[in-house]
C-alpha cells in the first residue's frame, strides 16, 4: 500500500526518524541541516542535491511555528535581522538556484556531499571554540563581548558587517542548508552583543526566511527535493521535540554543549566514511 508515493512502512520510518532528530533538536537547540543531511545521505542514500533541498523544507517547517513563538515574545532584534538578510538573500538565491539545476550531474552530488561533511566539521570547530570562549570568561550565550561594545559604538561599521557576514550565511544555507543556528548564534553573540533570548529568536528569525527561499529554489530544480520526505519527518519532529526540551531542562549547560558537539561529530564522521548519496 503507497500513500504519496511511499510504503507504509517508508513512511513509518521516515516519521521514527524525525521523531528522533526532533528529541535531538529539543535537547541541545541545534539541529536542521547538520543532523538531517547525514540521515537524508546515509540511511534514506540520497544524492547530496536532493538531501540539501529535503533538508531545507523541513528546517523551514521545523522553524515556521518557534519564529512566531519568538517574534510574539518580543525576541527578535529586526534591525540586525534585516541587515543580515539584506547580504543573505540575493547570495542564498543566486548559491540555491545554481545547485538546484543540477539535481541530476552526479559529479556536483558527490563534491557537493564532500563540501557538506567539511561544512560539519568546520561547525564544530566553531561550536568548541564558542564553548571554550564562554568556559574562560564565565559567560552564557548571548554575553557581551569587548569586541561587540566596540562594534555597537559605530553603527555603519555594524551594518556593514551584518550585510557581509548574511552574505557568508546565505551562500552555505544556500548550498547545504546548514548554518542557521550552529553559524548565526555564534554571529550574533561574537560581533553583535545580543542577549540570549534575541541572539536565538533572531538566529531562527534569520534561518527560517533563509530556508524558505532555498526550499522555493530546489523545490523548481531537477530531481532536487523529496517534498513528501521533509513534511513526514517534520511531522515526526514536531512529537520528538517537546520531549528534547523536557530533558534539556534538567542538564547543565555545559554538558548540552559537550552532548551537542559529541552528536554533530559522530554524524560528521559516519558521513566522512559512510558511502551514501548514491
Amino acid at each position: 500500500m503507497e500513500i504519496f508515493g511511499l510504503e507504509v512502512v517508508e513512511i513509518l520510518g521516515r516519521l521514527l526518524l524525525g521523531l528522533a532528530i526532533g528529541f535531538c533538536i529539543g535537547l541541545t537547540g541545534v539541529g536542521g541541516g547538520v543532523l538531517v543531511l547525514p540521515a537524508l545521505t546515509l540511511l534514506l542514500r540520497m544524492n547530496a542535491v536532493m538531501a540539501v533541498g529535503t533538508a531545507s523544507l523541513y528546517s523551514f517547517l521545523t522553524k515556521g511555528s518557534a519564529t512566531w513563538h519568538h517574534a510574539k515574545e518580543k525576541n527578535i532584534d529586526w534591525m540586525l535581522s534585516m541587515w543580515f538578510l539584506a547580504g543573505a538573500l540575493p547570495v542564498n538565491l543566486i548559491v540555491a538556484c545554481w545547485i538546484a539545476r543540477q539535481g541530476a550531474n552526479e559529479e556536483v552530488a558527490q563534491a557537493l556531499k564532500t563540501f557538506i561533511t567539511g561544512m560539519i566539521f568546520f561547525c564544530i570547530a566553531v561550536m568548541i571554540f564558542n564553548l571554550v570562549r564562554q568556559v574562560r570568561t564565565h559567560k552564557t550565550v548571548g554575553a557581551k563581548s569587548r569586541l561587540s561594545d566596540h562594534i555597537a559604538k559605530k553603527p555603519v561599521l555594524r551594518r556593514i558587517l551584518g550585510v557581509l557576514l548574511g552574505g557568508v550565511v546565505g551562500a552555505l544555507i544556500g548550498a547545504t542548508s546548514i548554518g542557521g543556528g550552529v553559524l548565526i548564534i555564534p554571529m550574533l553573540m561574537i560581533f553583535f552583543g545580543l542577549e540570549t533570548r534575541r541572539t536565538i529568536g533572531s538566529s531562527i528569525f534569520i534561518a527560517v526566511v533563509l530556508t524558505l527561499i532555498t526550499s522555493l529554489s530546489y523545490f523548481f530544480g531537477e530531481n532536487s527535493m523529496d517534498a513528501v520526505t521533509a513534511m513526514v519527518m517534520a511531522s515526526g519532529s514536531l512529537v520528538g521535540v517537546p520531549f528534547g526540551v523536557k530533558l534539556s531542562v534538567k542538564m547543565p549547560w555545559k554538558t548540552l554543549q559537550i552532548i551537542v558537539i559529541s552528536i554533530i561529530l559522530f554524524v560528521a564522521v559516519t558521513m566522512l566514511f559512510g558511502r551514501g548519496g548514491h
